[in-house]
């Protein structure tokens, strides 16, 4: 039986206990209302825009209502909400305090890294919290309603010790990707810290409000979101400040809300979207595909180079010595075998070219340059390049430039003439009767530069309607019928779509079956300083009378073909067919060219050339051979010390045109007053000193008759200049340019400074021409 005394004490003790927290309970809402936080009603644990608050309000009674159920047991270390257990942890462990820990222990990674470290943690480890969090609550509370869920977020949020939520009036909380959410958390726990510590933070840190307010409203919405803080008061800031959406929009809400709050100075600056977990999966996955493809790249290029290699040394011997026995007496079937014997290999070099082509531009080493080039020259070059295709077929071929184009402008030529020939290629190719038709010009222009318009178009056999889009794919035609009677790869037009977009261009096709196609280039040209009208560039040509070149290739067939080639322009001609040989060679005699295989045996063409710049010191002319044709490889052979590169297989004028761009070609050929004077070097120098003494007279007497518009005169001079020009091998050069002041008998300003420039040049290389030099020199 109790003793009335000590249930008097009891029960006098509950009275103060409770009296005592009525006066708490008092106190806080007189703090909360005197911050101007709380309406007079004294409930509000959330701020929002005016159009929410009854929502917000009944979601404040039933966050309460939750919360009203409290109990604490320190005996078995519970503390119970509503039949849920949660756990105290000190505020300052979850931010300042764990951070400073990962700086610690990421020293070696650098401050920002080991910060991005800890944050990419906190966020996620938060956003599960959001989200389990969610999910428990909207069960225990039967929410069901996006709106409802959220509203109940924010009061939790606040009861729970987080932050205060204040939402932002332009907020559009809707269940799609047009979500966005701008709040500030006043008294964000997380910033409280780093104030309290008295320390300033570089960025934001209140990490794991975003995260956890961002995954409960992702729960609450249904759509993946992230949350972005933009402002915070452990920087300095007036307000932690976040901006939430979709991740794939949140840049777009930032700059948008960076617009319209100027005076809150928010960054526009990309935002660090946290997301460690899965970012740490991804980034294993993309590194395991990285290393994957790096492999199979490297694995790549090794089987397309060696090849390459392997293909391109025999394929040179067929064709260098299919181009010798084409220079020989042969008979009809000879011919006729011959012919099968170039085209089939021609065709072999065309499908190397182009997997070449392929390689370099999956491992983005395409490159372009950019030279001056004029367009109707290169369309009428590659007219002739097509003229036995055309003239076989029986084709006409119609080709106009616009005259507006006759202007250099700065391109690639190479690439642009492969594009050309592809397409010009396949029309000529499935084009059985009829015409092709290629127009240029200009689309559109200003000061700087043009787009041009490639327009051709053929009567051949048309592309199906359905089959338009597949012919850009590699290795696809438009029917394998088509495969079986015309051959090819189905790779060209792959390529060229490739070479064109690169070039910041397009490439279309309009097409009819049995009518025929057309196809639409469209590509940019800078303009080019006009160069000297009428200037011609020297046809680039060479005659060995007698220079040495040293040949170093170890394939015997390629060794022999390069032999007679050279033999047969007058070179001599020694080999060597490894790179000791060579070196040891050099030290005994002297070359004038050095032509120097790659992949010879031993000391490859590298090591073996670094040995003749720097051991031997010799300073000889190289051009380097090799069957590598990967983009960079000419550059790696000038940075070793070699002056050119060739790559195999080569034809006999595409060596003759490498050995001519390598030495100084002079302008004066005297082969023909050798030959007319069976070398009378006697006459040959009363001819130099003649048109030393007479070409200055002449040129001043034509630039006279010229200002009086003298025609009679101006034929006579020019006469004369053409034929003593010819004497010395300048007509090539300005022989067109004479010929046309004799049949018009006048001429524009630039074509007669073209004709005096070259006849100075050449002067001035006769003047230095030495007497002893006459016995040897062309």
């Amino acid at each position: 039986m109790r003793k009335p005394g000590i249930i008097s004490t009891l029960e006098e003790k509950i009275k103060t206990l409770e009296a005592e927290n009525a006066a708490l309970r008092k106190a806080a809402r007189a703090t909360a209302k005197k911050s101007g936080l709380q309406p007079q009603n004294g409930t509000a644990s959330v701020k929002v825009p005016a159009e929410m608050e009854p929502l917000f309000r009944k979601a404040e009674e039933n966050v309460r209502q939750y919360f009203s159920d409290f109990k604490w047991d320190p005996s078995k270390a519970a503390i119970e909400i509503n039949d849920e257990r949660y756990v105290l942890i000190r505020a300052s462990a979850l931010s300042k305090d764990f951070l400073d820990s990962i700086l610690n222990l990421y020293a070696d990674r650098g401050e920002a890294e080991a910060f991005s470290i800890g944050r990419n943690f906190l966020f996620d480890i938060s956003h599960a919290l959001g989200l389990n969090d969610a999910k428990a609550f909207h069960a225990k509370m039967n929410l069901h309603t996006p709106l409802s869920k959220l509203s109940a977020g924010p009061v939790h949020f606040a009861y729970t010790g987080w932050a205060y939520v204040d939402i932002l009036p332009e907020s559009n909380p809707s269940p799609d990707e047009n979500f966005c959410l701008f709040y500030h958390h006043p008294f964000s726990f997380e910033a409280d810290a780093w104030i309290r510590a008295g320390v300033k933070s570089k960025s934001p840190v209140c990490i794991m409000n975003g995260g956890y307010s961002s995954g409960w409203c992702e729960e609450s919405f249904g759509v993946p979101l992230t949350a972005v803080e933009v402002s915070c008061r452990a920087q300095g800031h007036s307000q932690c400040t976040f901006v939430m959406s979709p991740p794939h929009r949140i840049e777009e809400h930032i700059q948008q809300f960076a617009k319209t709050h100027r005076k809150r100075h928010i960054k526009k600056s990309p935002a660090e979207i946290p997301t460690f977990f899965l970012r740490k999966t991804v980034e294993e996955q993309m590194e395991k595909a990285r290393l994957l493809a790096e492999e199979s790249s490297r694995a790549k290029s090794d089987f397309v180079a060696n090849m390459s290699h392997e293909l391109r040394t025999p394929l040179s011997a067929i064709l260098g010595y299919t181009d010798l026995l084409k220079k020989t007496k042969l008979d009809n079937m000879q011919h006729d075998y011959l012919a099968a014997i170039y085209t089939s290999g021609s065709n072999l070099l065309s499908t190397i070219n182009d997997i070449m082509d392929l390689s370099k531009l999956d491992a983005r080493k395409i490159s372009f340059e950019s030279v001056p080039i004029h367009l109707p020259d290169l369309l009428q070059s590659i007219e002739l390049m097509l003229a036995s295709r055309l003239g076989h077929k029986k084709l006409q071929y119609i080709s106009s430039v616009d005259k507006a184009l006759n202007q250099p402008l700065l391109g690639d030529s190479v690439r642009l003439t492969q594009i050309l020939l592809n397409i010009i290629g396949n029309a000529i190719k499935f084009t059985e009767k009829g015409k092709i038709t290629v127009r240029c010009e200009i689309e559109q222009q200003n000061p700087q530069g043009v787009q041009v318009l490639f327009r051709i178009s053929d009567t051949g056999i048309g592309i199906a309607a359905d089959k338009q889009e597949v012919i850009f794919e590699r290795f696809t035609q438009a029917d394998s019928a088509i495969t079986r009677k015309y051959g090819g790869t189905g790779l060209g037009l792959a390529i060229t779509r490739e070479l064109v977009e690169l070039q910041g261009g397009s490439i279309t096709l309009k097409s009819e079956e049995k009518k025929g196609t057309e196809f639409s280039v469209r590509l940019p040209f800078l303009k080019a300083e006009a160069p000297v009208e009428g200037r011609r560039q020297p046809i680039a040509s060479i005659k060995g009378n007698g220079l040495h070149v040293l040949v170093v290739e170890d394939n015997v067939l390629n060794q022999k073909m390069t032999r007679i080639m050279l033999l047969h322009n007058g070179f001599r001609v020694s080999v060597a067919d490894n790179g000791l040989k060579a070196l040891a060679f050099l030290k005994k005699n002297k070359v004038d060219l050095i032509l120097m295989d790659l992949q010879i045996p031993g000391m490859d063409g590298y090591l073996t050339t670094g040995k003749i710049r720097k051991g031997l010191q010799l300073s000889t002319p190289i051009i380097a051979i090799t069957a590598h044709a990967f983009s960079g490889e000419r550059e790696k052979c000038i940075a070793a010390g070699m002056n050119d590169y060739l790559p195999k297989p080569f034809r006999e004028h595409e060596l003759m045109q490498a050995i001519a761009n390598c030495r100084q070609q002079r302008l004066i050929d005297l082969s023909f007053l050798r030959e007319q004077t069976h070398n009378n070097i006697s006459f040959i120098r009363e001819m130099m000193r003649t048109f030393l003494k007479q070409t200055p007279k002449d040129l001043a007497a034509l630039q006279k008759a010229l200002a009086r518009k003298d025609g009679e005169a101006v034929y006579k001079i020019a006469h004369t200049l053409r034929t003593s020009v010819g004497f010395f091998g300048l007509q090539q050069y300005i022989g067109e340019d004479l010929l046309y002041m004799e049949k018009h008998r006048d001429s524009e300003e630039n074509r007669f400074l073209h004709v005096q420039a070259v006849c100075e040049e050449a002067m001035e290389e006769l003047r230095q021409l030495k007497p002893s030099a006459l016995s040897s020199t062309s």
